[in-house]
């Protein structure tokens, strides 16, 4: 039996589905194993992806080729995105909704990272305060604390941090 998904090699897996059985080798059992157990076909991700494979190209570092990505929806490596980046870029765009990874960021866009200064430089200022005893100011930055750890905890749903 030859492999149904790259239609090359010789079967040596059998994934038995409701729909008829899949014959996979060893490569594409070890790629689309657990995708063709789930009841994705061999050339799901080709369908999904929209990509055709007029040439075969293969990536200069891992040996890739955009079939492979096709049937399994992985890169070989990360210059795959350079040896693929024309076709690949499309289908990445539909599926993140961008090509570029920008990263995470803290709530409120740092935001809190920014309050959670405030309130140690005030925290630091008060003690500063208190220690030359300048009451009036150790009452104004008690307050601004107050404020900054009231926006903090009720905004977040927890305590402040000590």
């Amino acid at each position: 039996m030859i492999c149904s998904n790259c239609k090359k090699n010789m079967a040596t897996h059998c994934i038995e589905r409701e729909e008829g059985d899949v014959y996979l080798c060893d490569d594409c059992f070890e790629r689309l194993g657990a995708a063709a157990e789930y009841g994705a076909e061999p050339d799901f991700f080709v369908s999904f992806l929209g990509i055709e494979d007029t040439k075969e190209r293969k990536c200069p570092v891992c040996g890739a080729t955009l079939s492979d990505y096709s049937a399994t929806g992985l890169v070989g490596c990360a210059h795959c995105y350079e040896a693929f980046g024309k076709d690949l870029m499309p289908s990445i765009r539909r599926i993140h909704g961008k090509t570029a990874h920008v990263g995470k960021r803290p709530l409120w866009d740092g935001k809190l990272l920014e309050l959670q200064a405030v309130r140690k430089r005030l925290r630091e200022e008060l003690e500063l305060a208190l220690k030359e005893k300048r009451m009036k100011d150790a009452e104004r930055i008690n307050r601004d604390l107050r404020d900054i750890s009231k926006m903090l905890s009720g905004d977040f749903g927890g305590e402040e941090d000590e």
